[in-house]
This record gives C-alpha cells, structure tokens and sequence, in this order.
C-alpha cells in the first residue's frame, strides 16, 4: 500500500530546492554542480511527493513518452556536463508533461477571491 501514496510534507521541500538550486545555477552561467544536485532532488522529490506508482504510472504513459524521454535525457546531459542543453530539453519535456495544467490553474485561481481580480 505504501507504493502508491507518496509523503508530500517531504516531497514539496525537495522539489522547492530543486527549483532554487537549478535557478541559482542558471543565474551563475550554468553551473553544473548546482545543476547536477537540483536534478537529485527533482528525481528523488517526485516519487517522494506522489509515489512510486503514481510517478511510473504518470511518466510512463505511451502518450507522454516523447517529454518522459526529452525530460530524462535532459538530466542526463546535465549530469555528463552540459547543462545549457541538458536545461533546454528538460524544460520541453517539462512544459510538454504538465503544460494541460496551466489552464487549470488559471482557471482556479480566477475563482479564487484574492487571485481573480489580478488575472
């Protein structure tokens, strides 16, 4: 049973220094080992947010295997040194996994009292 949830009170974190740390790395012209341990954490913060079974039944759709591979191949560029193009192709597969979800949450925070008078 404990395959399919995941713990989000320690995912979220890791996800959030995978962000910081891949930023900070592209605000210090790429720097691989910033690059490199932002990867670690991405690969070890979405099964840990969602599950293992939740995230081989995510990224291994038939579907979505075209962005699985970009997204992957993305970070392993990175982890053999060459971030500006492993970064590239990780943002594609990115935007090409979750990119239905924007309108979603558009749509949710303009129903949202704060957030809808801004958008």
């Amino acid at each position: 049973h404990y395959i399919k949830i995941g713990n989000r009170k320690i995912g979220i974190p890791l996800l959030g220094i995978r962000l910081a740390l891949t930023v900070f790395g592209m605000s210090l012209f790429f720097n691989k080992t910033l690059m490199q341990f932002g990867n670690l954490f991405f690969v070890a913060g979405v099964p840990v947010t969602i599950g293992p079974g939740g995230t081989v039944g995510y990224f291994f759709q038939p579907k979505k295997a075209r962005a699985t591979g970009c997204l992957f191949f993305g970070i392993i560029l990175v982890f053999f040194g060459h971030p500006v193009l492993g970064i590239v192709l990780e943002m594609f597969g990115l935007l090409n996994l979750f990119g239905n979800m924007f309108p979603r949450c558009i749509g949710n925070s303009k129903n949202n009292a704060c957030e809808g008078s801004r958008i």
